[in-house]
């Protein structure tokens, strides 16, 4: 066990010890801690680290407290080392793992310290030393990499320079203060009892109007209160608004600097250094032996008790068949004893029988020959008759019984054996009695007394016999009985053996564990060291690595950058190929249906126009904004509406979808309506959020009650957001419950409070805003959607139907935001569907671009982000700089808009105007070519005579069933066999990446952020991270299956347009006049999927998780690799199982879609070969219309034609 001992009062005796015993326990890693922690002591150096997000600018606050530009900058991930600043020496010295210090003079070239920062894997840490007397002497700044996640934050606690820390900056970005991240980090750190000091950079960011800056610190304060973290002061600041009246960036520095030399003493603690090396060396120690006794452990139990029981139940099975020798012949003989086989009836007849058998025995007066016999037969037979009588009731019945109930005691219930028993008997008969007869002995009693005595005893005698070839089938299958269990007692007493053996070796282990903590204790308490140990760690302290001089070579490091592509994102970018407006089409729309309306046969072709003119003049367009955790969707609203509408604060805010909506008769500007969730809803939500725990009412109220009783919202095994969330709903509930399942109505002034504050949010289940401005009346709906780390579970399947039916989709980053898992975990799935839509209808915006110091680096950071969503899958994105706050600003203010945000809303325009309607303009140009073409058949049916209209009338019936005759020519099965293969050949793939993206999955989820325990404590730690891991790697199935849907689906109409083109080109050999509309996409329905594993209970894995035998042999000797693969190779079957499932679905659905899809497409050309050989007849039966009329018709169609196809 970790003993507690009070570290005052350090003295240079106690760091050697220390030092010494953490060499003799083979702890290099604390051996090296300590030893910087002695030359901290001796040189009294205080160091001051500053720790952050990558994103929060800590680099820049360095070099703005220090006045010098120290330290490379940059808005992506740069430094992936720890760097140290001091003052005096006047280098730079970068530290590598193979035990070299290069080492730079000044002038150095910063870029090439950048560099190096960035390298992982080779550089251990880089020094500083400025000439320029900067800091005071032996004091110590320290810039750490950046936190980007959970992992990193464990990482910095256990391998970077915080054991030497006095004091700690904690520097956070604006807009990401309640990250997780940043709120365990500081839990963390404050277990570590290190005085922190939390900075809240950037602060420009914020909006008096959106939020007042105090209520915005009140909501901090609030934040850290719930996490229980306790800062020494809270800083805002910004390096770009110094006059910001809430600004605070001179406090910090003079904190700084206060820290640095007054207060000094106070905060300067060896003391803490020595206590966390010390119980890391400890935890070292407790890890060692718990991997050495996690192999051997034998578990709770008492093995002496219990193999002193298997021992007697061994002796026990191998004494049976002796014993029940023993019993039986004992049952048998006490039996027999016990049996009277000669009662005086049957002495009498036994008497009367042995004077028959004399040779003087005559039978009456004369004594007739035939009469004697008769008597000698008579009575021997009498004598017989009451013999077996006798035997069965005083011996056969009993010895019987007394036998099949010794062998059932024995547990033999064999019914051979039984049958056996039951049947057992002996054959006595006249000869067996005539054998016992003595010839010539006279017949008195105690003759008859004799030979009914060894009558008796030959009968006992025979059923001894019997009773033994029983016995000898009785051994044999108890014998074959016991050999199995026998087998298997001797298997566990060879187990328990072992097991004590083992329990012996844990606790000699143990004894040496006590024994070795005791000796780190007395080091400390009662160091035994003489001069000469001193001067060997002075030595140690002073070895200095080979020191390579690189004043000459600093160009070696340097790389020459790769070139930037230009972002022209100020300018207009080009169209996308639809040179022509959507109100152009309108126009010839109206004019084309003006000009033949009066025209006979063309009823269906002006229905088709008309059709087309409605549909572009009333579209609806719904569009999709997603996003990182505060990466600014609603700010990023806002501005594209031009006005402050959707709630934007630097907290998580989106917990509802908002949906902002045109006008319309029934809802007027202004209009707000909230639908709140049903019951079932909120009982869906929590059974999702809490299925670990197994809840089992279908009621809310005895659900909120349970998660009371039960403490749940505070159970650990819960996130903090996730406790939240339940806190929330069960301070809520009381004000929200009558309103469940209900629409409200409420006012524009009361809609930010409802989405915003958490305990009225968690039970809305949407919001409809009704506002009237630009973008509504362009007919789209804006969608602000949760964000990509929502808690909720179902917001993942209202983001896959927004995916698939928005017309666009604005995926929105923040400018110097890394991905978080959920990010990537998104941006994967945007990946997987993208090429499944007809139109590329993604936007990526990169807000908050206006934190960029120039061009090149904004153009660093959308590289960057490029890079980034290429990896994930999204090739070629369109991505633009935008900054909502300052777009927003100039709107509102009618001021000149920033050409970024002009080229995005150019583009964004473009595609909703253009692009999406290009397909319903492709179909509108293709009406009006069907017109045409009407047009110049009827001008060639007026001039046919009687005899030529004939021909024409007989053509047309006979084209009418050829070209309906195509169609059923087609084989559709051929494409529903394709269909098929593309559906097997992408499952396949399914199953092929879930292998492959097991192993990232694993490592997000079994890490050492996520594993600090040892022994049994880790047992629920390892099954808390296994439930995390069937969740995330089930959700990843699921959206898996649900792009496949997309694709199978693209595929499906892909082989629509193949069966419309094939149809096309053989209908144009039968008439080339007859052209079909435009093809159009059908809308097919995806299956609904469960998600993977979401039942599958982690018990199913104990055998698996007991190979965890610590975290040094998980993590160090990669135990975890057997783990992760014993893991998946459980779980593959269970996928594919699932994708199994899944493929019958699929199946099921889309073939059933696909007839129809066929018997539409049937139909549909049906319809329009009678419609088209109908109008020709009618129009050839016309002779009303004028031809010059015709021609100019024909001249104007032709025209408006000649327009497209030249912008084309």
């Amino acid at each position: 066990m970790i003993t507690e001992v009070q570290y005052t009062g350090i003295n240079k005796k106690q760091l050697v010890s220390l030092y010494q015993i953490m060499l003799e326990n083979a702890d290099m890693k604390s051996a090296e801690k300590m030893l910087q922690i002695s030359k901290k002591w001796m040189n009294q150096e205080f160091m001051v680290s500053f720790i952050g997000h990558f994103s929060a600018g800590k680099s820049s606050m360095i070099n703005h407290l220090l006045e010098r530009l120290i330290l490379p900058k940059s808005p992506i991930p740069t430094s992936a080392n720890v760097v140290k600043i001091t003052s005096g020496e006047g280098r730079a010295q970068v530290y590598t793992d193979e035990g070299t210090v290069l080492e730079y003079e000044e002038p150095y070239d910063i870029d090439m310290i950048k560099d190096y920062a960035m390298e992982k894997g080779t550089i251990k840490e880089i020094e500083i030393s400025t000439k320029e007397a900067i800091l005071p002497e032996n004091c110590t700044i320290i810039d750490t990499p950046g936190i980007d996640a959970a992992d990193d934050a464990d990482r910095l606690i256990t391998e970077s320079s915080m054991h030497l820390v006095d004091a700690l900056f904690y520097v956070m970005d604006y807009n990401h203060v309640q990250s997780e991240v940043n709120l365990e980090f500081l839990k963390k750190v404050q277990k570590h009892h290190i005085p922190f000091f939390i900075i809240i950079n950037q602060i420009d960011k914020h909006n008096e109007n959106e939020l007042p800056f105090d209520e915005f610190c009140r909501k901090i304060n609030q934040t850290f209160e719930q996490w229980g973290i306790m800062p020494e002061k809270v800083y805002y600041s910004s390096l770009f608004d110094k006059e910001s009246p809430n600004n605070q960036i001179d406090a910090i520095k003079n904190e700084l600097f206060q820290l640095l030399t007054n207060e000094r003493d106070n905060f300067l603690n060896v003391e803490r250094s020595v206590e966390q090396v010390v119980d890391e060396h400890k935890r070292h120690l407790q890890q060692e032996y718990e991997s050495e006794v996690s192999e051997s452990d034998p578990g709770e139990g008492d093995s002496v008790y219990r193999l002193e029981e298997l021992n007697l139940k061994i002796n026990r099975l191998n004494n049976l068949s002796e014993d029940l020798e023993k019993d039986v012949r004992h049952e048998v003989n006490t039996t027999l004893k016990n049996a009277y086989l000669m009662p005086a009836t049957l002495r009498d007849l036994a008497h009367a029988y042995l004077q028959s058998q004399q040779q003087d025995f005559k039978v009456g007066l004369f004594g007739s020959n035939k009469k004697t016999a008769e008597a000698r037969r008579k009575r021997e037979a009498d004598f017989l008759a009451g013999l077996q009588e006798t035997i069965e009731t005083s011996v056969q019945w009993r010895l019987r019984d007394k036998l099949l109930n010794l062998l059932q005691s024995y547990g033999l219930h064999d019914q051979e054996i039984t049958h056996q028993v039951q049947n057992m008997s002996i054959t006595y008969d006249t000869a067996n009695l005539r054998s016992l007869i003595k010839p010539g002995a006279t017949v008195n009693g105690d003759y008859v007394l004799h030979y009914t005595d060894d009558i008796s005893n030959d009968i006992k005698q025979k059923y001894k016999q019997e009773a033994l070839k029983l016995l000898d089938s009785a051994k044999e299958l108890i014998t074959d009985k016991t050999s199995n269990e026998l087998a298997e007692l001797e298997s566990e007493r060879a187990d328990v053996e072992n097991t004590q053996k083992q329990r012996e070796t844990t606790e000699m282990l143990k004894r040496d564990l006590d024994e070795k903590l005791r000796e780190v204790d007395t080091s400390f308490t009662n160091p035994k060291i003489n001069d000469d140990d001193w001067q060997e760690l002075e030595k140690a302290m002073a070895f200095t690595n080979e020191i390579i001089k690189m004043d000459d070579l600093t160009t070696d490091k340097k790389t020459t950058a790769p070139a930037i592509e230009e972002f022209q994102t100020d300018q207009h970018p080009p169209e996308s190929g639809y040179n022509y407006q959507a109100d152009r089409v309108l126009s010839d729309l109206e004019d084309v249906t003006e000009t033949v309306k009066e025209l006979p046969g063309f009823g269906s072709i002006i229905a088709d126009l008309q059709h087309k003119h409605n549909r572009l003049k009333s579209r609806k367009f719904t569009v999709a904004l997603f996003g990182a955790f505060s990466a600014g969707k609603s700010s990023l609203a806002n501005a594209l509406i031009g006005e402050h509408i959707l709630p934007s604060a630097p907290n998580p805010t989106t917990a509802v979808i908002n949906r902002i909506n045109p006008v319309n008769e029934d809802y007027k500007h202004g209009t707000v309506i909230v639908k709140m969730k049903d019951e079932a809803t909120l009982i869906s939500d929590l059974k999702s959020l809490l299925h670990q725990f197994e809840p089992e009412t279908d009621s809310i109220d005895e659900l909120l009650a349970w998660i009371v009783k039960h403490n749940i919202h505070q159970n650990d095994q819960l996130h903090t957001t996730q406790q939240a969330y339940l806190k929330a709903l069960l301070e809520g509930y009381k004000n929200r419950e009558k309103e469940i399942g209900d629409e409200i109505a409420i006012g524009l002034d009361e809609f930010a409070s409802f989405v915003t504050d958490e305990t009225i949010a968690s039970f809305i289940e949407s919001v409809d805003l009704y506002y009237d401005c630009k973008l509504t009346r362009d007919g789209i709906t804006l969608v602000d959607t949760p964000g990509a780390d929502s808690i909720n579970a179902r917001h993942t399947d209202v983001a896959f139907d927004y995916i698939k039916y928005a017309d666009a989709i604005l995926y929105v980053t923040y400018y110097n935001h890394a991905f978080s898992r959920a990010d990537k975990d998104f941006l994967m799935q945007l990946g997987r569907v993208k090429d499944s839509f007809q139109l590329d209808k993604m936007f990526f915006v990169m807000n908050a671009s206006d934190l960029a110091e120039d061009t090149s680096e904004r153009e660093m950071v959308q590289r960057y982000i490029k890079e980034q969503l290429t990896s994930l899958g999204i090739h070629f994105p369109r991505l633009f700089p935008v900054s909502s706050k300052r777009s927003l600003e100039e709107k509102q203010e009618n001021s000149h808009l920033n050409g970024q945000m002009k080229a995005f809303e150019y583009a964004f325009e473009n595609f909703i105007r253009n692009e999406l309607a290009s397909l319903t303009i492709d179909s509108a140009i293709r009406d009006i070519s069907r017109a045409k073409l009407s047009i110049t058949h009827f001008l060639e049916s007026l001039q046919m005579d009687e005899e030529e209209k004939k021909r024409a009338r007989r053509d047309l019936i006979t084209k009418r069933t050829s070209l309906k005759m195509v169609i059923n020519d087609i084989n559709s099965d051929l494409y529903e066999q394709q269909i098929t293969q593309k559906l097997e050949k992408q499952l396949y793939f399914v199953l092929e990446r879930f292998s492959i993206r097991f192993n990232d999955m694993f490592k997000e989820t079994f890490n050492p952020g996520t594993i600090t325990e040892s022994g049994r404590k880790a047992s629920q730690q390892l099954k808390n991270n296994l439930r995390k891991l069937l969740d995330y790697a089930g959700y990843e199935l699921l959206q898996e299956l649900r792009a496949v849907s997309l694709r199978i689906e693209s595929f499906v109409n892909e082989m629509k347009h193949d069966i419309y083109l094939d149809y096309t080109s053989k209908s144009k050999d039968i008439d080339e006049g007859f052209l079909l509309p435009h093809f159009e996409a059908t809308d097919l329905v995806t299956p609904d999927y469960e998600q993977a594993f979401f039942d599958l209970s982690v018990q199913t894995f104990d055998k698996e998780l007991k190979g965890f035998n610590g975290p040094k042999a998980f993590f160090a000797k990669n135990e975890k690799e057997t783990m992760k693969e014993n893991i998946f190779n459980l779980l593959y079957p269970f996928a594919n199982d699932y994708i199994n499932e899944s493929h019958t679905k699929m199946q099921t659905s889309y073939s059933q879609q696909w007839q129809i899809i066929i018997g539409n497409i049937k139909d549909f050309i049906d319809e329009h070969v009678d419609s088209y050989i109908d109008n020709q007849l009618q129009i050839m039966d016309d002779q009303t219309i004028d031809l010059e009329t015709l021609r100019k018709s024909e001249g104007k169609l032709t025209s408006i034609l000649a327009n497209y196809e030249e912008m084309s």
